[in-house]
């Protein structure tokens, strides 16, 4: 069953959390920040501390990845290789969990238990000075260690090689963060620190979040196998939060369904089909709080647009006129249709974006969180149960 050739995706290893591209998408300002900030490292081996503060999404481990990739690079071109040791604080979240990881990296035998943090640390060193190479030790997630009172793990990493055996080799220090640190950490930690040495992560916008998405679309999935309409439907989608992550696991998620549908390519009912396994803002509770008249007005809605992003109201007008007629039930006015709509949307499961065009303004409805198919279904389901209990 698994030898059956890829129809959609390519390579799927370009959806994974820890893939890095070669070049990271609107965030040239942060990476030339980080560049000045390493400079004393780069060119003259000193040690040198960053802090990448922001929200999930904004590409901070990716940018960490891509600069200490580049660093690592540059260093060897001189004739001075680095090591760069990255530690996740949410799945090493302990003073000792971090250390073992740290000397694991230099000695992958050593064993995860019977050791204390103050033997770990003199392991490190001699593991260090035997090396020879300046390090940079890069904390992802930190705040969560943080929040569990282990400043002195900073402090300890931050003076590291102020005398004893190491001294002579740097250990810089990258700490990422969704919140500042300034908080966290005690006087003696943060006075490692200096504010100028924040760098700030945003969220993204739209434009920015479609370009990533296009980028990993070009990578990962097989040539002509994403149309704009569903690219630009993730990058909306993510837009809310700003996160590039969510954009591409609704990437991932839409590739795999069209995949598994065996279709010709991912189009926007495989994006609503993603987003509604992700982040689903459709519930049956929220549908069944609607008359039997929104009831019509939803599924006619749903059954217009199809695997479109956007349909025409117009369009979802005359389709409720067939589904009056199909249920037994008088199509109303279009002014009492329109408030249908508008009542729909207020729930969250529905949304119109009025379009400007050569024939003056056209109002159109999308589905943002649930495939139009399932939505269809779903009300049908509810109509027919209405209709055996006699309830409105």
């Amino acid at each position: 069953m698994f030898e059956r050739g890829s129809t959609i995706i390519r390579d799927a290893k370009v959806f994974d959390y820890d893939y890095v591209p070669e070049k990271l998408i609107g965030r040239d300002g942060q990476l030339g920040s980080m560049e000045v900030l390493f400079r004393p490292l780069a060119n003259h081996g000193r040690s040198c501390t960053a802090m990448l503060i922001g929200p999930v999404g904004t590409g901070k481990t990716a940018a960490a990845r891509c600069f200490c990739r580049d660093l690592s690079a540059y260093c060897a071109t001189k004739g001075s290789p680095i090591d760069v040791i990255f530690v996740n604080c949410r799945s090493r979240n302990s003073e000792a969990a971090v250390l073992l990881q740290l000397v694991q990296h230099f000695d992958k035998g050593f064993p995860d238990r019977g050791f204390s943090p103050d033997q770990m640390w003199r392991a490190l060193r001699a593991h260090m000075t035997n090396e020879g190479k300046d390090v940079v030790m890069v904390l992802d997630e930190v705040d969560v260690l943080l929040k569990k009172n282990s400043m002195d793990l900073v402090y300890q990493i931050s003076r590291f090689t102020d005398g004893g055996p190491a001294a002579g080799r740097s250990v810089s220090l990258i700490m990422i963060s969704q919140e500042p640190l300034n908080e966290m950490l005690d006087e003696a930690s943060f006075s490692s620190f200096r504010r100028a040495n924040t760098v700030v992560f945003d969220r993204y916008d739209r434009e920015e979040l479609r370009e990533i998405v296009l980028q990993r679309a070009r990578a990962g999935l097989l040539p002509g196998k994403i149309g704009d309409e569903a690219v630009d439907m993730i990058a909306e989608s993510a837009a809310e939060y700003g996160d590039a992550r969510m954009a591409i696991e609704l990437l991932d998620r839409a590739a795999n369904m069209a995949e598994g549908e065996m279709a010709s390519e991912v189009d926007a009912e495989h994006v609503r089909g993603a987003k509604a396994m992700i982040y689903s803002t459709v519930s049956e509770s929220k549908l069944m709080t609607l008359d039997r008249n929104r009831m019509l007005a939803l599924l006619a809605v749903s059954r217009s647009i199809k695997k479109n992003q956007y349909g025409n109201i117009s369009a979802a007008e005359k389709t409720y006129a067939v589904v009056c007629e199909e249920y037994g039930e008088s199509p109303r006015k279009h002014t009492q249709f329109w408030t249908y709509i508008q009542d729909i949307e207020k729930l969250g499961v529905i949304r119109t974006v009025v379009l400007n065009d050569s024939g003056g303004r056209t109002t159109m409805i999308t589905l943002p969180g649930i495939p139009s198919k399932v939505l269809s279904e779903k009300m049908e389901s509810l109509l027919e149960g209405r209709s055996r209990d006699g309830s409105e």
